[in-house]
């Protein structure tokens, strides 16, 4: 009885998991499509219930405002979800939103180095560059406490820390060293860009803000 009772429960799992995995190939299918509104409907459902890669796809909707009003608040809420379940896309969307500090983030280079390379190591080729892209704007001690966090939570067995650390690690070490002129002074140059901006006017955690740092650390 028991056996037929746990034969049972692992049928309904199964076919829970086929009908989300459905409910989610709809709402790309919708999104395709370009009918956003259906896609955004399929996907809330499932991110409701812990689905990562509908999580991470409100984060992209909600990012570009396809479906719902653009609202970077909320494309971090539902991103962070999914980049801590191990979501490579909303691991690198983390990256960026750390870096350019947008959805009410600090704009934080150690962070955004972390989720990069957290992405990296989940096959996001385009988070290597992005990685690249951060750490010539960072201080020596920036990018080790970077590793340094990276490599905590890999050793912690956290998902969103899944990935190859030592393999990317020695990656990194292979891209040559660091261009310390740019750090003179005590000020990287993303902190230089920053400051730039606020005197500018930009207000710090705001999308003009991120775009004006992001313009000026071309």
């Amino acid at each position: 009885m028991k056996y037929l009772i746990a034969s049972f429960l692992g049928v309904l799992v199964l076919q829970g998991v086929d009908l989300a995995r459905a409910d989610f190939d709809d709402g790309m299918t919708a999104y395709q499509r370009g009918d956003y509104h259906t896609a955004f409907n399929e996907f809330i459902a499932l991110a409701e219930q812990g689905d990562a890669n509908a999580q991470a796809m409100l984060g992209t909707m909600y990012g570009n405002g396809r479906g719902a009003p653009k609202n970077y608040v909320e494309a971090v809420k539902w991103g962070t979800l999914a980049a801590r379940q191990g979501n490579a896309e909303a691991q690198f969307n983390m990256a960026m939103w750390h870096a350019f500090g947008l959805g009410g983030l600090e704009i934080d280079a150690v962070e955004a180095y972390r989720w990069a390379t957290l992405a990296s190591n989940n096959g996001v080729e385009d988070a290597i560059k992005f990685r690249k892209y951060i750490e010539a704007g960072m201080r020596p001690w920036e990018i080790e406490t970077a590793q340094d966090r990276t490599k905590e939570c890999v050793e912690n067995n956290s998902e969103a820390c899944s990935g190859d650390f030592q393999k990317n690690e020695k990656s990194v070490r292979k891209e040559g060293p660091i261009d310390n002129q740019a750090h003179t002074g005590g000020v990287s140059p993303l902190d230089k860009a920053k400051i730039e901006c606020e005197e500018l006017g930009f207000t710090p955690k705001t999308e003009a803000f991120g775009n004006c740092v992001l313009k000026l650390m071309d």
